[in-house]
């Protein structure tokens, strides 16, 4: 590997479709999937940080629930709640997702409608690490890679094939980004990549500490009134080896807390000796279809096939998938306990 200064080295081949698109591109719009989580965002934002480093435009679009402290990570950058000018765009970014119905059953269609309807559209740029369907193929402008840790590794690989510095800024949204997909460097999908591109992004000036106590700190009080709530509602099954857990209207409102706060409460069951494979049921009361099932595995226990199996999808050890037959969390755990033993 051959390090640039206060650039990462080369290590993940990036097409040169896809390095020059953004070369060449002056004004980027920078879109994620609907409720962006920590990879999401944080990739979105050193992204986006990085393309203005380099004398572009550019603005992101997000759409739905984003939890609170995740914020920081745009709050020197233009966010969009609704794309006005398509036309200004030349390049269109989409980060970890490939398709534009991952930015909600509504907004998407209604965005890739508008720009399609631009007089010239502007090109799209996949980068996503996630598993790809069963008729889908990456394109040449796609920087698709499911072996990667997080869409933050490969952004990151963007940038040193681009030959691009960037801010402690970038580095610390990068690094956020990895370590919140990786469970803080701690689960299986942590390889030799990721912890080369975290130490690099730490060498630019990206902090641990700080990324640490963002993800995982510095929480409002009405998230650990939630916490105790939904950890009232935890059952084991399957000898132990299924947690589940549920979050309510009732509780959202006992708590005066909103449905973000939930971010990372999956890993509460993961926690626990046995348990196999961590459920987070959230029903925020918008009625079939809208209910949210978080899972977590570690093992042999592929969450990826399980959340398959109900229209979702995700990684092997955290997927995630609405239920499209179930109207409450009632009807998601019934509909979920008579399946799951086969995947364990």
């Amino acid at each position: 590997m051959t390090t640039r200064n206060n650039q990462c080295p080369v290590r993940r081949p990036v097409s040169q479709d896809v390095l020059s698109l953004f070369q060449g591109a002056e004004r980027v719009l920078v879109l994620t999937h609907q409720n962006p989580d920590g990879d999401a965002l944080g990739s979105a934002s050193g992204l986006a940080l990085a393309l203005c480093g380099q004398g572009k435009t550019a603005h992101i679009y997000l759409t739905g629930n984003r939890s609170d402290n995740l914020l920081f990570l745009v709050e020197n950058l233009t966010v969009l709640e609704a794309v006005e000018e398509p036309e200004q765009y030349d390049l269109v970014a989409l980060l970890d997702c490939h398709g534009f119905d991952r930015l909600g059953p509504d907004e998407g269609p209604a965005l890739a409608a508008l720009l399609a309807g631009t007089k010239k559209t502007a090109p799209l740029a996949v980068i996503d690490h996630h598993l790809l369907g069963d008729r889908e193929t990456a394109s040449s402008t796609w920087l698709w890679d499911s072996s990667a840790s997080s869409t933050g590794e490969l952004v990151t690989d963007l940038l040193s094939a681009l030959e691009w510095s960037y801010s402690k800024e970038a580095a610390d949204a990068l690094l956020l980004a990895i370590a919140s997909d990786t469970g803080f460097f701690s689960q299986t999908n942590a390889t030799s990549g990721a912890l080369a591109a975290a130490s690099d992004l730490v060498a630019a000036g990206g902090s641990l500490e700080e990324v640490d106590r963002r993800i995982r700190k510095d929480w409002p009080p009405r998230r650990l009134r939630l916490m105790g709530l939904v950890l009232n509602s935890l059952e084991l099954h399957f000898n132990g080896r299924v947690a589940i857990m549920s979050v309510t209207p009732a509780m959202l409102e006992a708590a005066q807390a909103e449905m973000s706060d939930t971010e990372d409460f999956v890993e509460m069951g993961r926690s626990l000796a046995g348990v196999d494979l961590s459920v987070l049921i959230k029903d925020s009361g918008g009625g079939q279809g809208a209910v949210r099932v978080g899972l977590r595995s570690r093992g042999e226990v592929n969450a990826q096939a399980l959340a398959k199996s109900f229209g979702g999808g995700g990684h092997r050890q955290a997927s995630a998938y609405n239920d499209p037959c179930a109207a409450d969390a009632r009807e998601v755990k019934t509909r979920l306990l008579a399946v799951v033993e086969k995947y364990l």
